[in-house]
C-alpha cells in the first residue's frame, strides 16, 4: 500500500524536483499552492486574480505527478494553516513543502513560512528548495 503526500508548493513548475522527491510508492497525493505570489497591497485584500494563478497552478502541478489520485487546491497564504486545513481532509502520511531558495523568495513567500517546524499535526513535514 503506498503513502498519502500533501504537496505544498510556492515555486510555479516544480513538478520535476518534486517527482524525484517523492519516490514511487505513492499512491495519493494532494497539492496544495498557497495564494503567496502577489503584491503586498493585494495581499492585504483579496486578490482574485492571484487566487485564480494559484488554482490553475495547483491544477497543473497534479495532472503532472506521476499518480493516479491527485487533488489540487488553494490554499490560505499562511503555509501552516495551508497545511492544517488540508489535513482536515486529506489522510497524509508526509507534506512535501516545495518553496524558492531564501534568497530568491518574495517578502510575502518568506513570511508565508514563518517558522515551519517538522511536523504539522503529528504529520511529518519535508521543505525542498526548488529554483525558478
Amino acid at each position: 500500500m503506498g503513502r498519502n503526500v500533501l504537496v505544498v508548493s510556492t515555486v510555479e513548475d516544480a513538478e520535476d524536483a518534486l517527482r524525484e522527491q517523492l519516490g514511487p510508492d505513492v499512491e495519493r497525493i494532494k497539492v496544495v499552492v498557497p495564494v503567496v505570489r502577489q503584491g503586498v497591497l493585494s495581499w492585504l485584500t483579496t486578490d482574485q486574480a492571484a487566487y485564480d494563478r494559484a488554482r490553475e497552478q495547483a491544477e497543473h502541478t497534479a495532472e503532472d505527478l506521476p499518480v493516479d489520485a491527485a487533488e489540487a487546491s488553494v490554499g490560505e497564504a499562511d503555509v501552516e494553516l495551508a497545511i492544517q486545513d488540508a489535513l482536515a481532509t486529506f489522510p497524509a502520511d508526509e507534506v512535501v513543502v516545495a518553496v524558492r531558495p531564501e534568497d530568491d523568495a518574495g517578502p510575502i513567500e518568506s513570511a508565508a513560512l514563518g517558522d515551519l517546524g517538522d511536523s504539522v499535526a503529528g504529520v511529518p513535514v519535508r521543505k525542498i528548495a526548488v529554483a525558478d
